[in-house]
């Protein structure tokens, strides 16, 4: 792992738990600290620990002057994205729509400082036969519904640049399969389960304990195999058993886990948790946690993109995630190079980087963005501009080291 990684992750450490910010005996780059902060979603809650490290080693008063500042924009946006939130949420009252809040203010109030965890949108749930009510209670207040972003089960509407929300008629999306089959069966929105609470000053209706941790696993998954996850998310995780681990039945937690084919993927994520970021080891019920486990598939994570705290292209991290999509609708036949090879120079309109958003939009006119893609690597190429240059093949070991780290996660098994 890259030196200022593994600082990150100490300095994120002392964050957490209030520790005395961390010592390290080499020169710290802190500008690629701060970038593999901000693409990890963490840099708004480093300021105050930053600012208490003196010597040579003290970041510049200019870095601690754009983190305060950063810090303190997030800080008042997210007190006025939750007071509109509020808002909303008495408006549903009002009309009978039952909604029901997951992560966002749930999550951001296990942090030391709640306002600064980093979010850019707000997930509510409603049924199915109130989802159009939802969306018609959305746009008489204002919001503006964002088409290019959202999905059939999940449409997305935005406030005035403030809130972003996404209103869940289904906790999972538009994804299918028999693991998909399972999580339904386990029937986390049973209002058996339910809890009011309040969460950042809003009151809410949310998840069950023991639920919200299963559908946190099943997020975190999607952006593992899918575009990577930040190192946030990762950290929502490790807060939410730390605060509720009494809460939480780990026999019948690791059942279900085994159930879905999540067990070896859970191992991993709470061996790095542990190792890395103060997660308690009271959530195994076995001798299976390790730090050799946690610090090779960390390192392999970084390297591949999977873990989103480096300057890797956007175009990197899709074709990457390719290989997976590949391998899930092959049924059951083995994935080659060559198709791997093929994905990544033809991928489909909606694995384009934001760079070609008219074939995003407009899946006819996604020839042309392949033509448009090669005409950029040829042109990178004669200006060698290696920080710009897009390499196919590059994406093809890249899609294959990708395969099989999460072979090793246990995320590769056939739906």
């Amino acid at each position: 792992m890259e030196e200022h990684i593994e600082y990150l992750f100490q300095l994120l450490n002392s964050v957490l738990y209030d520790k005395p910010v961390p010592k390290w005996n080499k020169k710290i780059d802190w500008k690629k600290v701060c970038t593999a902060a901000h693409f990890g979603e963490v840099l708004s809650i480093l300021y105050n620990k930053m600012n208490q490290i003196e010597g040579d080693n003290a970041p510049s008063e200019e870095m601690l002057n754009f983190i305060k500042n950063y810090s303190l924009r997030m800080g008042t946006k997210k007190i006025q994205s939750y007071k509109k939130y509020s808002e909303v949420l008495e408006e549903a009252k009002n009309r009978g729509i039952k909604v029901i809040t997951f992560k966002g203010p749930l999550l951001a109030m296990l942090y030391p400082e709640p306002f600064l965890r980093c979010s850019c949108d707000m997930d509510l749930y409603v049924e199915p036969k109130d989802l159009s009510r939802m969306e018609q209670l959305l746009k008489d207040m204002g919001f503006k519904k964002n088409e290019e972003h959202s999905k059939v089960c999940v449409p997305v509407y935005i406030y005035e640049n403030l809130l972003l929300i996404e209103a869940h008629s289904c906790l999972w999306e538009d994804y299918k399969g028999k693991t998909i089959d399972k999580l339904e069966a386990m029937q986390l929105l049973s209002p058996d389960t339910l809890l009011h609470v309040n969460a950042c000053g809003v009151a809410v209706l949310t998840l069950g304990y023991e639920e919200h941790l299963i559908f946190l696993i099943f997020h975190l998954i999607k952006h593992v195999a899918y575009n990577g996850c930040s190192i946030k998310t990762i950290i929502d995780i490790v807060l939410y058993v730390n605060t509720y681990i009494d809460k939480i039945s780990k026999n019948h937690f690791w059942e279900k886990m085994q159930h879905l084919g999540y067990d070896t993927f859970c191992r991993t994520l709470f061996s790095i948790g542990c190792c890395y970021l103060g997660m308690t080891k009271d959530i195994f019920i076995d001798d299976s946690y390790s730090e050799a486990v946690a610090e090779t598939t960390l390192k392999k994570m970084y390297d591949t993109y999977i873990l989103k705290a480096s300057l890797g292209d956007e175009e990197e991290r899709i074709a990457a995630s390719i290989a997976y999509q590949s391998y899930h609708k092959c049924e059951g036949k083995k994935v080659g190079k060559l198709h791997m090879f093929m994905k990544a120079l033809f991928p489909s309109s909606k694995d384009l980087s934001f760079r070609y958003m008219y074939a995003r939009k407009h899946a006819s006119l996604v020839w042309i963005a392949w033509i448009h893609r090669a005409f950029n690597q040829i042109s990178y190429r004669m200006r060698k501009d290696k920080q710009e240059q897009v390499n196919m093949l590059g994406n093809v070991k890249l899609a294959n080291q990708k395969l099989t780290l999460l072979g090793e996660m246990g995320l590769m098994e056939k739906e």
